[in-house]
């Protein structure tokens, strides 16, 4: 590991929000993912690398990338790129107990995270911000009551939906560049929303088909392409093409020894699912359902918390009242339709 640190001169090109880039999102996920299967591999000064090159192609990177860039820069002793992005993080969001807890007390010290706080400004729309975490509540009103309450919870959905269209008219789908990130750099408030109206679509073709609003959101840097890919496998809508969320399982009893609790399932597909899922993945410029088995094992194996979007894990809890021999009965059979690797 490196013992000195490097000047910071060439991050304020990185992290000027200029509208003179040049936007060129294929390249800005290409490098992300190269970044991403750079740190499986430990090689975290390809990563900075990578990243570098990618925040070059966009106006304002995404939170997760920030915060790989970071935690990278970490890794090798570059602690003033490290302050430098999480600067950007810090002022760009007021959720900030995540980050804190990844940093402060394991990588550095709380006065120096003071420091970066103190010198915050905010780079996002407050307003906006808490318009947007109201349309998260309103959706919620209600739910899960849906046998006395449904007319009302989709006209609320529907409201939700005008305003978001409306300002994605406007302005751009709104993300990251007017909101800022969330604690955990994944989602933002009224993705819920379209969460709900894909749920709709996969029954009620009526409900509008939410494909090209998430294409130009993606290819404007607004919108991150595996969350696309997650919400359009949800609209269920087979004749528009392999919309593969490709997860990970993981089934566990506390009866079961931890070799078969740490196991790593997927499903299974064949040549032919394969070849459609990531010709739809190169498409929206995600992840191949290769990189996203070598991104789900670094995870699994290590402790470093880094943040791979494309990376679903589902764990399910066996019953715990089961025996060892039903345990193991039950595992199997969940398991036996899935790739172990």
């Amino acid at each position: 590991m490196m013992k000195h640190s490097y000047p910071i001169i060439f991050l304020i090109l990185l992290l000027n929000c200029s509208p003179n880039k040049e936007l060129n999102m294929g390249t800005y996920f290409g490098h992300v993912n190269q970044a991403e299967l750079a740190i499986c591999n430990q090689d975290f000064e390809k990563a900075l690398h990578e990243f570098e090159l990618a925040f070059d192609a966009t106006v304002k990177p995404f939170g997760k990338d920030l915060f790989n860039m970071a935690l990278a820069s970490q890794l090798c002793n570059k602690l003033n790129n490290r302050d430098a992005y999480l600067q950007e993080i810090i002022n760009n969001t007021e959720e900030l107990d995540y980050v804190k807890s990844v940093f402060v007390g394991v990588y550095m010290t709380q006065e120096e995270w003071q420091r970066l706080l103190l010198r915050r400004e905010i780079k996002y729309n407050p307003q906006l911000r808490a318009e947007f975490k109201e349309i998260h509540r309103r959706d919620q009103l209600f739910r899960p009551m849906y046998d006395t309450h449904d007319d009302t919870i989709n006209a609320n959905r529907k409201l939700n939906l005008k305003r978001i269209l409306e300002l994605t008219d406007s302005s751009g789908f709104p993300s990251h560049l007017e909101l800022g990130y969330d604690q955990y750099f994944r989602t933002q408030a009224h993705y819920i929303v379209l969460h709900h109206t894909a749920q709709r679509r996969s029954y009620d073709k009526t409900v509008i088909d939410l494909e090209p609003i998430l294409k130009l959101a993606v290819e404007q840097g607004r919108f991150d392409p595996e969350l696309a890919i997650f919400y359009l496998n949800f609209q269920n809508d087979p004749e528009k093409g392999s919309f593969e969320v490709y997860s990970s399982w993981q089934h566990q009893h506390h009866l079961l020894p931890d070799s078969l609790n740490k196991k790593v399932w997927f499903r299974q597909l064949n040549e032919e699912q394969i070849l459609k899922a990531n010709a739809k993945r190169k498409e929206w410029f995600a992840n191949s359902i290769s990189d996203i088995k070598t991104k789900v094992n670094f995870l699994n194996d290590n402790d470093l918390p880094f943040i791979f979007s494309s990376v679903r894990k589902s764990i399910g809890i066996l019953p715990y009242d089961l025996n060892k021999n039903a345990a193991l009965e039950q595992y199997h059979l969940m398991s036996s339709f899935r790739l172990r690797n």
